[in-house]
């Protein structure tokens, strides 16, 4: 049985997910907030930065030609309502999982399958995470990552030590 509060909390995010404006080909500010602030909520289910809306908002300091553009959208509208939707399924299965854990009738057995159910979610949100990193990492030039390292530092990311542009595409090639 799904409880009131899961009903509401997954009303509001599969609404703010039909409602994001993924479809945008131009910088659309609003979708871009949007799509943050959609991350922000549902951040804490993963370990993986959110990068792609940092770089989005930034775009006018990092300098990105629309083909740069046009790669991270593409990326954007491919992936992130599939993400979110995942998201969206770990969400309620740890808020069942929850649930299951105070009733007696649950087995532990039960309980390990439904986390690992939540792990192999866990592990497909990783894999849109990494395929978004990719993304950034074939389409970002030598002088975006001196760039990005400064917009990630005014943000709060920790940044790892003698991080450069140069130093970054060194280790793709």
């Amino acid at each position: 049985m799904i409880s009131k509060r899961t009903g509401i909390c997954t009303l509001t995010l599969t609404i703010a997910c039909i409602t994001a404006p993924v479809a945008a080909q131009n910088v659309d500010n609003q979708a871009i907030d949007q799509y943050q602030q959609q991350l922000e909520r549902l951040d804490k289910l993963n370990f993986h930065p959110n990068l792609l809306p940092l770089i989005l908002r930034h775009s006018d300091y990092l300098e990105l030609t629309p083909q740069q553009m046009d790669a991270f959208i593409s990326w954007r509208n491919t992936n992130a309502k599939a993400m979110f939707a995942t998201m969206n399924e770990i969400i309620r299965k740890r808020i069942a999982f929850r649930e299951a854990a105070l009733s007696p009738g649950v087995s532990g057995t039960e309980l390990r399958q439904m986390q690992q159910e939540i792990f192999t979610l866990h592990q497909k949100v990783l894999d849109y995470k990494l395929s978004c990193r990719e993304n950034i990492h074939n389409t970002f030039t030598e002088q975006n990552w001196d760039d990005f390292f400064v917009v990630l530092a005014e943000e709060g990311y920790a940044i790892p030590e003698n991080s450069t542009g140069a130093g970054v595409i060194g280790q793709l090639q």
